[in-house]
């Protein structure tokens, strides 16, 4: 046990507001995967996702806030200055996707377009899952379990994105290449994010081991 934790209680308001991140998250993940299924129907959800963004934006500023202000925190400060900022960056990445799925005029959506939401949800629940075993960190190894998992699907999605460009260019409309290829690597820098979450909720895992 830490000396800090024998002098104050650790201050919870911080785990509450990462899950309230990660639910944020999630529900952004659920609308992209809706509007996925039900291109060219679905667009006018996009502004939902934006609302969502907006509300992760106040959390994260909250975040900040608290940290500011707090005397102890149940995470050394440095960790959770580095976790808020990549959590609100996969939010802010599902929305920029979600406005470029939208605003591209995609005529139907396909396999890759769902596969890639897919993954992105199986992502986000592994990051809402080690947000949870985050707020006793007295299994670690349940936070890293988690944290590999989320680099295992970002590799099946790396794989995904290399398979979808081949197929593209197999196809002779330049200006929907030009679109999907786009879109793709849209998705892709989603899955990135939710891959940095990873790292910083493993590294924080091994530090409280």
């Amino acid at each position: 046990m830490r000396i800090r934790d024998l002098i104050l209680p650790e201050d919870k308001v911080f785990l509450t507001l990462f899950k309230e991140m990660a639910q944020a998250i999630a529900e952004g993940a659920d609308v992209l995967n809706e509007i996925t299924h039900e291109l060219p129907l679905g667009i006018e959800k996009s502004h939902r996702v934006r609302q969502i963004e907006h509300q992760g934006d106040e959390i994260t500023r909250r975040i900040y806030e608290q940290l500011n202000e707090s005397l102890i925190t149940p995470l050394e400060p440095e960790e959770i200055s580095r976790l808020a900022p990549v959590m609100d960056d996969v939010l802010d990445r599902i929305d920029r996707v979600t406005h470029q799925l939208c605003n591209y005029g995609i005529a139907e959506s396909n396999d890759t377009l769902r596969e890639f939401s897919y993954l992105i949800k199986l992502s986000i629940d592994e990051i809402c899952h080690a947000i949870d075993s985050l707020s006793t960190l007295k299994r670690p190894e349940d936070v890293r379990t988690h944290a590999d998992e989320i680099n295992r699907i970002y590799n099946l999605s790396i794989e995904l994105q290399a398979r979808a460009v081949l197929e593209l260019f197999k196809t002779n409309d330049l200006l929907l290449i030009i679109k999907l290829k786009d879109i793709y690597e849209g998705f892709g820098r989603v899955m990135e994010k939710c891959n940095d979450v990873g790292h910083a909720l493993n590294d924080i895992a091994m530090s409280h081991a």
